[in-house]
């Protein structure tokens, strides 16, 4: 699962039960001890939830399906082989939510069998007790009803129905009508009766009854297709190997499907297929095209090769999170479709990456439990690292993971830190937040750069082969590591995955000239109460001229000082953690002259970030330069870092600098690099008309990003003739460019743009609308009153029918937005109007009074949309934010 993509430590609390209200008493009182009764918090075992307990082992599911789109509702049979796990049992508790259950039998028995259906859970009675070593097989005939399930989704995972119908009535004639499931956490029991836990592994085969025009997709493989009367089919699909219930799946709507092929080591080809809507056929090649390089890499790498009969990828609208990598058959948001244009500036293969490493971490090998979800989840962002430095080289990894990194800084700054691993966890959806996904791909960093390539990978295949279509939990992957290098880690894993928190780490630095010794010193800083004192290995480089010399740093102290005996000179730089891999906040102290080093001759990416963040405000000439310098490095990323550092560089040497950008933006090699020297030749350089020619060569460039920036620059210095290039770029087939011209139409528009805002509102996507809609709010703002009220339409659409809460919220927040305006302009008009009848006009106060019932009727209206749409509202994140129980 892709998110695009966000408290106490677990594991054994200790109840520290003082002895302080008895030696208070003792020291206040002369009566005894032992006539004193001492009231005590009563003692409470820690929260823990537990792996699912065994008692039935599912071993085949067969479902026979069909739909009805106007109720929005699946009729399924559903035919299950199973056994008792190890206990002989007579009943059988399958988690079947608001399903209504029609009839419950035993194939090859006539006996009657009770059963009770109570929305969660139906409880069958077995006609007799079996024990683990007989199988049975039953049967149940059942209705789906998405529409009336209760459970809610998470900020993660928004909604938890199940089984979605899009565009069920085919009304919209600008949404593509689907069907699609979403079985992760635990709603794939909405559209058929099992056990629904990660934990539940079977096979299964799914029996699809759907009219001729649409395509189907499952998990496996399709095994045969048969023609209905009535212009119908059923689409019979195997998955002939284990897999977790949560990763079932089912797609279905009239898509193009886009074949393409892996050829496995044996010779064989393995059909690798995309699902897109007909207008993105001609770009799924594009969009998808490295799927099978990934497939064959990963399978390289990880010495496992690829588990699956097929891979396909299907995009959907209206979906409910990023991604999902349903076994064989992973499903994206829209979000994914872009042109072959678009993708010029980037595409999303680090999403493809994610849900396809998935099926070695996460489909093949399956967390035992939601506690153990890092096990999926840590993996699958680390791939994204795995595929960047294969494909695009180490300094774009480097740079990804570091915004991952990030991200996790962020998510556990807003809700807080927490466990890797954590059992204590109040709601399973908690899960999936910056720890498991951007701090695990870290650790998992961390460890590589720890044990060495070589032993990593071996490590990972140890633990793919052993637990193949099994479940683990941390000990695994561990006990994986520790069979190959031969070393207990427990002393890594405790600190990375058994706690919470991260290094917040002081480095200093010490040359004795006299002595030859420089001497390291690292300074753990954390709440040593609430994280660990971790042990860290961490390398250091020490530059001298004779060369680089590397040494190892064990910091497993408060301070930890290292001295290094022999160093002959004062070394040029020394780079504390050189390898740049370690998960922790820093402070580097070090000297001017050994950051401007760091920036000209250390080969990492962060090394330049590092250092062009320490000196790039300085006014000394030699990091000017360095900063200057940077301009030409051959990575792009090091190039636009550079140029955010110029103010400086631009007092001394504003003709080279503007040279050295110039010849960026009309040669650079990279997009983004071109894209950015324009807008920061338009930031720094602002109204200069000479820059004019290299804004209009911008306007041709295939980049969006470099043709937006040069429409924002001309439009800086010629608002007529950005606006004329806007209106020229209307119809391209760009969110970058449908944003940017949103952003001059806000401060420069009249109600002609009106309908461009209004066309793009319904078409765009709801990731690329978010944003989108901030412009058109400035855009109203600046409008008269009757064509602000023209807005009111379009965000309570908004708030209504949006699929992604956060686009749905935004559509309340400017309905209220609104609203609070209306009521402040016709405040200020009725101030205005006491005004006027003062001085006797009282047929301009007349003409103003015309304006405010206006605003107030507008006020009102306002009121009752949102009130209306409250009262209606089912989306939990919405109702939230709202302060709505």
């Amino acid at each position: 699962m892709k998110n695009s993509l966000l408290l106490s430590t677990i594991g054994l609390s200790t109840l520290l039960l003082s002895c302080s209200p008895k030696k208070q008493i003792q020291e206040t009182t002369s009566i005894p001890i032992e006539n004193v009764e001492v009231e005590k918090e009563p003692v409470e075992r820690t929260h823990y939830n537990p792996s699912e307990t065994r008692k039935t082992d599912i071993l085949h599911t067969v479902l026979h399906v069909s739909f009805d789109w106007m109720n929005q509702q699946m009729n399924g049979k559903a035919i299950i082989t199973a056994k008792p796990y190890f206990y002989a049992t007579d009943s059988l508790i399958l988690d079947a939510k608001a399903m209504d259950v029609h009839s419950v039998s035993i194939e090859g028995d006539s006996s009657k069998v009770n059963f009770k259906n109570d929305g969660a859970f139906l409880r069958i009675k077995l006609p007799k007790k079996y024990t683990s070593k007989e199988e049975y097989k039953v049967v149940i005939e059942y209705t789906a009803n998405p529409e009336k399930v209760s459970q809610e989704g998470s900020s993660a995972i928004t909604d938890a129905k199940g089984l979605y119908f899009i565009n069920h009535d085919g009304s919209n004639p600008n949404k593509h009508q689907e069907i699609w499931t979403q079985g992760e956490t635990e709603a794939s029991s909405v559209w058929f009766p099992t056990i629904d836990n990660p934990i539940e592994k079977t096979t299964h085969e799914i029996y699809m009854t759907v009219q001729d025009k649409f395509q189907t997709l499952s998990n496996g493989y399709l095994a045969d297709s048969k023609g209905l009367e009535g212009g119908l089919r059923i689409d019979h699909w195997v998955m002939d190997k284990p897999h977790s219930t949560y990763l079932f799946m089912m797609t279905v709507g009239e898509f193009s499907i886009v074949s393409d092929k892996w050829v496995r080591k044996d010779g064989t080809e393995m059909e690798v297929n995309y699902y897109v809507e007909k207008e993105y056929e001609k770009h799924a090649k594009a969009i998808f095209g490295e799927t099978p390089r990934m497939i064959a890499h990963f399978s390289e790498l990880l010495g496992v090769e690829y588990p699956w009969a097929k891979y396909s990828q299907v995009v959907v609208r209206d979906y409910v999170s990023g991604a999902m990598e349903n076994t064989t058959a992973t499903i994206h948001g829209d979000f994914l479709y872009q042109t072959k244009r678009e993708i010029i500036d980037g595409g999303n293969e680090s999403i493809i990456a994610h849900e396809l490493f998935h099926h070695w971490f996460g489909d093949l090998v399956t967390c035992e439990s939601w506690a153990n979800l890092p096990l999926n989840e840590s993996f699958a962002n680390y791939s994204q690292f795995l595929w960047d430095e294969h494909k695009y080289g180490k300094m774009e990894a480097d740079m990804n993971a570091y915004s991952e990194m990030e991200g996790y800084f962020l998510s556990a700054q807003q809700g807080g830190h927490v466990d890797m691993i954590r059992y204590d966890y109040e709601n399973k959806e908690d899960m999936f937040d910056g720890h498991s996904y951007n701090k695990g791909g870290r650790i998992l960093h961390m460890l590589r750069t720890y044990v060495g390539d070589e032993a990593f990978f071996a490590a990972l295949k140890e633990y793919l082969s052993t637990n193949a279509y099994q479940n683990t939990e941390i000990a695994h992957l561990r006990l994986s590591f520790e069979k190959v290098i031969g070393e207990d880690l427990n002393w890594f894993f405790n600190q990375w995955f058994l706690a919470s928190g991260h290094p917040i780490v002081r480095f200093e630095q010490n040359y004795n000239a006299v002595t030859k010794e420089l001497e390291v010193t690292i300074t753990q800083n954390q709440d040593f109460e609430k994280w660990p004192l971790y042990k860290l290995p961490i390398m250091v480089d020490i530059y001298t001229s004779k060369g680089v010399q590397r040494e190892l740093v064990w910091a497993d102290e408060e301070v930890e000082k290292t001295i290094f005996k022999g160093i002959e000179e004062a070394p040029s730089l020394v780079n504390i953690d050189a390898t740049k891999t370690l998960l922790a906040k820093k402070v580097d102290k070090k000297s001017t002259e050994q950051w401007i080093y760091q920036l000209n001759e250390a080969p990492l990416w962060l090394d330049k970030k590092e250092a062009l963040a320490k000196i790039g405000n300085s006014s000394d000439d030699k990091a000017i330069k360095a900063v200057m310098k940077a301009l030409d490095h051959p990575f792009w990323d090091v190039k636009t870092m550079a140029m955010a550092k110029l103010k400086k560089a631009i007092e001394v040497y504003p003709t080279e600098v503007k040279k050295k950008l110039i010849s960026i933006a009309e040669y650079g090699k990279h997009p983004k690099e071109r894209a950015a020297a324009i807008k920061y030749l338009s930031k720094y350089f602002k109204e200069d008309q000479s820059l004019v020619s290299t804004y209009e060569k911008g306007t041709k460039d295939q980049s969006y990003n470099v043709l937006g920036n040069s429409i924002k620059a001309l439009s800086k210095i010629d608002t007529k003739k950005g606006m004329e290039l806007a209106k020229a770029n209307e119809n391209v087939e760009s969110a970058k460019i449908n944003n940017i011209i949103a952003e001059i139409y806000a401060e420069n528009g009249t109600p002609a743009e009106h309908d461009f805002f209004k066309k793009n509102i319904t078409e765009l996507s709801s990731m690329n609308k978010y944003g989108f809609l901030q412009s058109y709010n400035t855009y109203l703002m600046n409008q008269d009153n009757k064509e602000i009220a023209k807005g009111i339409p379009v965000y309570k659409e908004i708030a209504e029918n949006e699929s992604m809460w956060f686009v749905k919220l935004s559509g309340y927040q400017l309905l209220y937005g609104l609203q609070s305006y209306y009521d402040s302009e016709a405040s200020s008009l009725t101030t205005k109007i006491a005004s006027l009848e003062e001085e006797g006009n009282t047929m301009k106060a007349a003409e103003i009074e015309k304006k405010v019932n206006f605003c107030k009727s507008k006020e009102a209206e306002l009121t009752k949309i949102i009130n209306t749409l409250k009262e209606n509202e089912t989306d939990s994140n919405v109702k939230k934010y709202l302060g709505m129980k």
